[in-house]
């Protein structure tokens, strides 16, 4: 696998949309869809913010760009020393003020995740999206996966993404894949000017909105330039007026190990 110089909207425009199921060749009965959509079904509650509908693992690797190795990182142990309930450490500084240099423990992923084999091809086909310089492409890539579900449970419930506002996120690229939705109202996706982050859409003047789309079907998705765009997704109740509603969706981010220049 090697980073290609790809004149793409990624590169032109800082956002982009794919159809991965297409791209990937991946069936709704694709055995690592159907492994990722369980683990996501199961996911523990986000512990920072269990009220507001959100449950969440996050885990890291590391990418080699001169051959497409890739390599999971180790979870940090748990607070008590066990092994038995990794957590991934995570900070985003100072691009989410919701918790504004805190350091969160994040419950890590499972092996399940950790050996899904759709989950290696999407780390491959986002990164053949990327760019990088001769510097970067000798040092290695840091990947971070995310699993994020927004979810209702009853009636005039309501879940919400952090930071609830338009944002960037720190690592050069990210890439959002939905796994299913649910029953769900809401949930659109926001592209912004950057210097919006930090406001909400219905705040921004209209010229410095550059796209509005939902994402629907599984494996539908969308990634960001972070230094080009801002971006958001609004929260999410349930279609019907009453619960159950999900929204999955797998995040997967690429820093390199040496600082962009």
């Amino acid at each position: 696998m090697t980073a290609t110089a790809i004149i793409s909207g990624l590169q032109q425009l800082g956002y982009e949309r794919y159809d991965l199921a297409s791209a990937l060749g991946v069936s709704a009965t694709d055995a690592g869809l159907r492994g990722l959509t369980t683990e996501f079904e199961e996911l523990p509650p986000d512990p920072y913010a269990p009220e507001d509908g959100r449950f969440r693992r996050f885990g890291r690797g590391v990418l080699l760009p001169w051959n497409g190795a890739f390599h999971w990182m180790p979870d940090t142990a748990a607070a008590d020393g066990s092994q038995d309930d990794g957590v991934t450490l995570y900070q985003q500084g100072a691009y989410n003020p919701e918790y504004l240099g805190l350091v969160r423990r994040i419950p890590g992923l499972t092996e399940g995740v950790r050996r899904n084999s759709l989950l290696a091809e999407m780390v491959s086909f986002d990164f053949s999206q990327t760019t990088w310089n001769n510097a970067e492409l000798c040092s290695p890539i840091v990947v971070g996966v995310h699993l994020i579900k927004l979810a209702v449970t009853g009636p005039g419930g309501r879940a919400v993404a952090s930071p609830n506002m338009l944002h960037q996120d720190g690592e050069p690229y990210t890439f959002a894949h939905l796994i299913y939705r649910r029953n769900v109202a809401g949930g659109e996706n926001v592209i912004a000017t950057p210097h919006c982050a930090g406001s909400v859409p219905e705040d921004v003047a209209p010229e410095n909105l550059l796209d509005r789309f939902t994402i629907s079907n599984p494996l539908d998705s969308y990634a960001v330039k972070d230094d080009m765009v801002s971006h958001y997704v609004a929260p999410i109740t349930a279609d019907s007026g009453s619960g159950p509603a999900e929204r999955a969706i797998l995040l997967i981010d690429f820093t390199p190990m040496v600082p962009r220049t």
